[in-house]
């Protein structure tokens, strides 16, 4: 009879065992979720302060240079100018300049004459799209005058 009651109670013991292992695994499982969301969040946070900075950077440095594409690669002198005027600069996933083939972000200006105004695109971009861009619109003769 001792004999089983002490199967019982091994039983009772690695039921209880179990239960608990379950339990911290699904606790963990929730945390595990958590810490990545969190992680994602803070990677698109650093993205979009990425993106709005160099943006606004060259928006001042268009809008000081009249929007001329050879005036701002003095400012941004790893950027090249394509063959329609449109500037691009690449940057690493560090936020360094680079290259065109390590590029992970891509800082793109258009600049135009709309009617007697100037008006000029800035947007900076990664593979999953556009993370954030400005339109600038300023009186044509008005350069430098911020």
């Amino acid at each position: 009879m001792h004999q089983i009651q002490s199967n019982r109670s091994s039983r009772l013991f690695l039921i209880e065992l179990i239960i608990a292992i379950l339990f911290f695994s699904l606790g963990s499982a929730v945390c595990v979720q958590a810490f990545v969301k969190a992680h994602l969040i803070g990677q698109e946070a650093r993205d979009l302060a990425f993106a709005s900075s160099t943006a606004s950077s060259a928006a001042s440095v268009v809008r000081f240079s009249g929007g001329d594409p050879e005036e701002i690669t003095q400012y941004f002198p790893q950027a090249t100018v394509d063959g329609e005027g449109v500037l691009f600069a690449c940057y690493d996933e560090s936020f360094a300049p680079c290259g065109e083939d390590e590029a992970a972000y891509v800082l793109r200006v258009e600049t135009g004459v709309d009617g007697s105004a100037r008006a000029s695109h800035v947007s900076v971009y990664n593979e999953s799209g556009v993370l954030y861009e400005l339109e600038l619109r300023w009186p044509a003769g008005e350069e430098g005058a911020l």
